[in-house]
């Protein structure tokens, strides 16, 4: 795939891309293939690469490179982040530039003394620290948990740019080399920013903070296309995506329930209206027509969760635990939990989600309950009651 890789003057991308790939780190679809994007910066005095590619695509990446000019004549690597599809080709970059400085963070060090098993000449920056490659400027802007703990973004003044590790990226392989180029990958985009960058909003809003004001005339990410056509668009966007969400005037608890016959739905009610006796807030959300962006926006605004499973062959259905699996997705707000259900044979759903809840810190207030077929009279009674404990229990009062 033939493209040019000029940026700027002086500026290339050194990337590859990937267009037939389908799943992403054995864990996220990718309908549109991806690119691993690494860059190349030439000053008068020096040069720099900026990050390397995932180690499969090592000769690509090196033969581009050549093509710019000799190797061993590269002054240093910059490494916004350690992940293998970053830094897959460090070490080899290392064993054919022995001399090559490396740039990167204090928790990059450490991880690239774990992922690499030869003799690094790191240097550790700061926030603010630059190198002058002579007429070119690189600054070092910290934005640890965007979205690993050891990642920053680089800046180069001179020619505004932004080399922004994985934020403002898309999982998208498309023909040429900028946005303006493709056709539209908003969707894409979201995607990536829901699934990889969501758990870390604070740290957006942070990083966001430290860039917005900057002069920023192209993005260069690490996945995707190079963003030129409104760049700031994309900054911006990244901020309102990870905005705070909005504060309740009341405790606020989310129920989730899958209900094959219609008995766990009758739990809820009465959990519900337990819930509501003590000024709770409720949102009920069915499982079986699942609303993923709808849940990770309830789990990031209420303060308990509150799971209704039935129990098939001895587990709960696969529509609960993937409803589960979004928890670490998203940082909730509240680690308040509790599963209620109803089964026909052997009922272990409500154990084995409880440990779930458990194992993600979750505080459990009250026991899980769960019954045998329809609910009785009693049994819609001892739900009230469970909804009642939890609605105490969120609104700070004693049992009494």
């Amino acid at each position: 795939m033939s493209i040019d890789r000029e940026i700027c003057p002086g500026v290339f991308w050194t990337g590859v891309k990937n267009p037939g790939l389908k799943i992403f780190d054995e864990l996220f679809l990718t309908r549109k293939g991806t690119t691993y994007n690494a860059y190349l910066v030439r000053g008068t005095e020096k040069v720099a690469l900026i990050d390397t590619v995932k180690e499969a695509f090592s000769d690509e990446y090196f033969q581009t490179i050549d093509q710019l000019g000799p190797l061993d004549k590269i002054d240093l690597v910059v490494v916004n982040h350690t992940e293998p599809d970053h830094s897959g080709a460090l070490e080899e970059l290392i064993q054919r530039n022995p001399n090559i400085q490396i740039y990167c963070t204090r928790a990059a060090e450490n991880f690239l003394k774990q992922l690499i098993d030869t003799p690094l000449n790191t240097h550790v920056v700061s926030e603010g620290d630059e190198i002058d490659l002579g007429g070119k400027t690189l600054r070092f802007i910290l934005a640890p948990n965007l979205h690993w703990p050891d990642t920053m973004f680089t800046y180069l003044p001179e020619d505004e740019i932004l080399f922004s590790c994985d934020a403002f990226g898309a999982h998208y392989c498309g023909e040429g080399l900028f946005d303006d180029e493709m056709e539209d990958f908003s969707g894409e985009y979201r995607f990536y920013f829901d699934t990889i960058m969501r758990p870390f909003k604070e740290k957006i809003r942070e990083a966001v903070a430290k860039v917005a004001s900057l002069p920023v005339k192209v993005v260069c990410p690490s996945h995707g296309p190079v963003l030129r056509r409104d760049p700031k668009k994309a900054i911006l966007g990244y901020g309102e995506m990870a905005a705070a969400p909005p504060l309740s005037d009341h405790p606020r608890a989310l129920i989730l329930t899958l209900s094959p016959h219609g008995n766990t739905r009758t739990m809820a009610g009465a959990v519900r209206k337990g819930l509501e006796e003590y000024g709770i807030d409720v949102v009920d959300m069915a499982l079986v027509d699942m609303d993923e962006a709808g849940i990770r926006d309830e789990l990031e605004r209420c303060d308990a969760l509150l799971v209704g499973t039935p129990t098939i062959n001895r587990d709960a259905p696969p529509p609960v635990w993937k409803a589960l699996a979004l928890l670490s997705t998203v940082t909730p707000k509240g680690r308040v939990g509790g599963v209620f259900g109803s089964y026909g044979w052997s009922g272990e759903a409500v154990k084995l989600a409880e440990e779930r809840l458990a194992g993600l810190k979750y505080t459990l207030p009250v026991p899980g309950i769960h019954f045998r077929f329809k609910p009785t009279d009693d049994d819609v009674q001892a739900c009230l009651e469970f909804g009642q404990k939890v609605g105490r229990f969120l609104a700070g009062e004693q049992e009494s």
